[in-house]
């Protein structure tokens, strides 16, 4: 059974990765990026359930999977106006490479490199 101290450190794990891709995302280094995002959405899903299905308590708030029209939150974060533009910039990114929206494409579990739109995996 998991204990409360080792669910804070999976969320702020979690938190983690989702900071160093936005991170990425800020620097226009969109390459695979919506692969990255697929696997992490696995690991907020477990957040979510463990959380769901447990005694267990948010001491450390996951943050959110998507980050559309949350400028607050993405300077909250620390990232400055042309960061932000960049971020926002992978989500046209993803639409004009995969015809679909970065939600869509997460939610789908599909990896595909952004870039490319070269699929990954299993086929």
């Amino acid at each position: 059974m998991i204990v409360q101290d080792d669910f804070d450190q999976f969320v702020k794990n979690y938190n983690n990765d989702y900071f160093y891709l936005l991170t990425r995302a800020s620097r226009g280094s969109y390459d695979c990026l919506i692969t990255s995002f697929i696997v992490l959405k696995d690991l907020y899903d477990v957040v979510l359930k463990l959380h769901e299905t447990t005694r267990l308590e948010y001491r450390i708030v996951p943050y959110p999977l998507t980050f559309r029209a949350s400028e607050p939150f993405l300077k909250g974060l620390g990232f400055d106006d042309e960061q932000i533009q960049l971020i926002h910039g992978f989500l046209s990114h993803v639409r004009n490479t995969q015809g679909k929206e970065f939600e869509e494409c997460i939610e789908e579990g599909v990896a595909f490199c952004a870039t490319t739109g070269t699929k990954h995996g299993p086929t």
